[in-house]
């Protein structure tokens, strides 16, 4: 009751009913406390106080409770340790005259006659030992069947037994062979003892060995002593904890020796079905008993009402696992009278408190009821419920009111959020349509590939928003190709206003003869008029003069382009002449910069080299003309996309500040020759195409290693669609070759199933032994080899595998 002292010494805390006490005072002197729900709470229950104090036996109880259980648990501790002490006794005291015995032997020759009435005499002077054998090895016997007395228990006669015999033969028996083979002494797995003692044993086997002629240590016999397994029942039965608690106790192998059936008695533990303890369950707790570590569990018991626990250990002397099995309710049944009493005066304590408080806080808390059944339909949207009525002073009656008028605020705001709602969607789909009528005036709609007269143009824009202000286009008319890209100041909507403008008088003035100054002016004057917003765009226009490889361009403030040469890239020096749009009649600089066979000039924004990190460091020029020269090789779309590429990895997670726009221009490498062809599937298709390939090849004069290489690539690339694109005969197969005066190349393109085979094609391991090489999958290994680059692309429903190969000597260069 140690609650109930507690609870009086701080129920003398409480202040008086005195009506001068300033408590009271405080109360009636103040009407915002005297109407306070906080004020009338603790007055009221206060009250009720005095009515539910035997709450505190609940506490008293508990309290009483733990302290049962811990001595029943220390009781229950000490009891299973005597139990399991004597156990082990038991079986220390049968491995010690065992092992006495096995000494005495190693040391000592006896007689048949001798090691029988030894053997006797062991059985007759221990009580523990249900029976004992001396199995000698038959190569120290004149009989081949061995010498084997074995004496035991009989009904309290000392009974005799030949295990030498027919029926024992005890050269097979695992008592005999186990011990030697390990090379120590041990205990068996439990067995029935057939013509012995014709019961259920386990046995403690001792090797013994003796020194040869020849100096060789040698199994010279088995000396064992039995244990019955009725004898360790009983001894185990010791092991209790109420009337309907059980041992258990398992060999090393899991059979078990005890248990509360007899009929489960030699069974494996896997055989056993308790309710609750899955074979999961049971592997755990064995292993963990083998490891030493001791494992409790509780399960329903299997025969009663209630839950029953195992706890599961280990015997030091032999290693078997050994348990109890016991139920908690039997366990704690001096806990029962003292529970149902303690349960009674709770109920009925806990019963008058609910009654009190419910009448008394339900009267208070009615409107908050009501309030929270209108907040649940004002979640749903049904804005027009009814609120209760709020007359009084106290917190309920002003949070009524606050209630009330954010149902009118609320109202109000959800109005407006749908207006706002709609009005975003509207606005978004329109977005979306500007920016797909925006990307359709740019060529390839924001992303092209131009190829004509040897020449490669790849140009693309990302906006940085829905839409922005960058722009580029190309025109080709006759001998000239006419590039333009674009920035417009700022982003988004206006950018793209504007830049919608710009590129339309752009592309007007592309299929005319006006020079880039000339036209630069003409572009600047017409943005200028009505420009009441000031924007302004920088341009880099150029015209191309594709036979000789001149260019004239003229730059309004834009960015230099960057040109690689020769495996170098340089800032091209250009003058320039203001943005365009902010002043009428401007002069533009004519710029010429003669493009050289194999040069690759690249023109961008400032969306790339202005481009910032986390860290604030800026992309730079001069990262962009490195990564420019690093995918110099490659073509020039794979080119732009691993520029694109970079930018991204240096602003790594920051969102992208600038609309980002870049042309690649390559102009041809030297005179090139391209020759397509067609083929049929079908039979022969393999010769048809080398003896088109070498025929083209020796036409264009290439070194002949480098048409036996191309062979065996065109080989492989043919046999690999013939046989697995999923072809009919008779589909076609276009090839195209490729030759400059330092590369070869072999396109081919098909029909058939969507395949990578750089990607998601089987490779065999390279390496492997001749026993262990796989047949198939070497083809990719070999087109890598040969070649210098590969590449594989899905377009337009067309499966296309481009391969590469640098070539050198006098003989490569192609006729002109």
């Amino acid at each position: 009751m140690v609650f109930l002292s507690s609870y009086y010494r701080k129920a003398s805390l409480c202040p008086p009913k005195n009506p001068g006490h300033p408590w009271r005072i405080l109360v009636a002197g103040d009407p915002a406390m005297k109407n306070s729900i906080t004020t009338r709470l603790i007055v009221l229950l206060t009250l009720a106080l005095a009515v539910i104090m035997g709450g505190g036996m609940l506490l008293d109880y508990r309290l009483s409770r733990q302290e049962i259980l811990t001595r029943l648990n220390e009781e229950a501790l000490v009891e299973i340790g005597v139990a399991v002490s004597d156990m082990e006794n038991w079986l220390n005291g049968i491995e010690a005259t065992t092992g006495l015995l096995g000494r005495i032997l190693e040391q000592q020759e006896y007689s048949h006659e001798g090691l029988q009435q030894m053997l006797r005499d062991v059985v007759v002077n221990n009580d523990e030992i249900f029976g004992a054998a001396i199995a000698v090895n038959p190569k120290f016997t004149e009989d081949a069947k061995g010498f084997a007395p074995y004496y035991y228990v009989d009904n309290g006669t000392v009974s005799y037994a030949d295990l030498a015999g027919a029926s024992a033969d005890y050269q097979k028996q695992p008592w005999y062979s186990t011990p030697i083979a390990a090379g120590k002494a041990l205990w068996t797995e439990p067995y029935f003892d057939t013509g012995g003692g014709e019961v259920s044993m386990t046995t403690f086997a001792v090797p013994v060995y003796r020194i040869d002629d020849k100096g060789n240590r040698v199994a010279y016999a088995v000396v064992t002593a039995d244990v019955a397994l009725t004898d360790l029942q009983r001894v185990a039965g010791q092991l209790h904890l109420g009337e309907s608690s059980y041992s258990l106790l398992f060999s090393k192998e899991g059979l078990m020796m005890n248990t509360r059936s007899q009929s489960r008695v030699m069974k494996h533990y896997s055989e056993i079905s308790y309710r609750g303890v899955d074979l999961d369950r049971w592997h755990q707790m064995f292993s963990q008993a083998l490891r030493g570590e001791p494992s409790t569990y509780d399960f329903p018991c299997p025969e009663s009402e209630g839950h029953c626990t195992i706890r599961l250990g280990r015997l030091k002397t032999t290693g078997w696992p050994i348990g109890l099995v016991y139920n908690q309710q039997e366990v704690l049944s001096p806990l029962h009278q003292y529970q149902v009493k303690t349960f009674i005066l709770g109920a009925v304590t806990l019963l008058l408190m609910a009654i009190t408080v419910y009448l008394l806080i339900s009267r208070l808390t009615r409107p908050l009821q009501q309030l929270s059944i209108a907040t649940e339909h004002m979640a749903r949207g049904e804005m027009d419920v009814a609120l209760p009525q709020a007359g009084g002073k106290d917190e309920v009656s002003r949070l009524v009111r606050s209630f009330n008028s954010m149902n009118k605020d609320l109202k109000a705001y959800i109005g407006d959020l749908e207006t706002a709602t709609a009005n975003r969607s509207r606005l978004e789909g329109e977005l979306t349509a500007a920016r797909d009528i925006q990307m359709s005036m740019l060529p390839g709609s924001g992303e092209a590939l131009w190829q004509q007269n040897g020449i490669d143009l790849w140009a693309k824009v990302r906006p940085a928003k829905t839409v922005g202000g960058d722009l580029y286009t190309y025109f080709q008319s006759d001998t000239h190709l006419f590039v333009a890209v674009g920035d417009v100041s700022d982003k988004g909507v206006p950018a793209a206003l504007f830049m919608a403008r710009a590129i339309s008088l752009i592309q007007q003035l592309a299929g005319t003869a006006t020079p880039p100054d000339k036209a630069m002016a003409e572009l600047n004057n017409a943005l200028e008029r009505d420009n009441h917003s000031c924007m302004f765009v920088t341009l880099f226009l150029g015209v191309l003069n594709i036979s000789s490889g001149q260019m004239r361009f003229a730059s309004a403030g834009h960015t230099a382009p960057s040109l690689l040469r020769a495996s170098e890239v340089v800032t091209v020096a250009q003058e320039t002449g203001p943005a365009l749009g902010l002043a009428e009649d401007q002069v533009y600089p004519i710029n010429v910069l003669q493009l050289l066979k194999g040069d690759r000039l690249a023109v961008y924004t400032d969306g790339i080299d202005e481009a910032f990190n986390d860290k604030k460091e800026m992309y730079g020029v001069d990262r962009f003309n490195r990564e420019l020269q690093a995918c110099g090789e490659l073509p020039v779309k794979e080119a732009g996309l691993l520029l694109f590429n970079s930018v991204d990895m240096h602003t790594g997670d920051l969102p992208q500040s600038d609309d980002i726009t870049l042309l690649l221009l390559q102009y041809p490498s030297t005179t090139k020759q391209i020759e397509n062809q067609s083929f049929q599937l079908g039979t022969g298709l393999t010769g048809r195409v080398q003896a088109w390939l070498e025929a083209t090849l020796e036409q264009w004069k290439v070194a002949p290693e480098s048409i036996m290489e191309f062979d065996l690539v065109a080989e492989e690339i043919v046999t690999n669609v013939q046989k697995y694109a999923g072809l009919e005969a008779g589909e076609l197969l276009g090839l195209t070759v490729t030759v400059t005066a330092g590369s070869l190349a072999l396109e081919a393109r098909d029909q058939g199933k969507p395949f990578n085979p750089f990607e998601d094609g089987h490779r065999s391991e390279l390496g492997a032994d001749i026993d262990s090489a796989e047949i198939g999958g070497l083809g990719v290994h070999l087109i890598i080899q040969l070649t210098d680059r590969q590449s594989y692309r899905r377009e337009n429903g067309y499966n296309i595998l481009r391969v590469e190969k640098g070539i050198t000597g006098s003989g490569t260069e192609p006729p002109a």
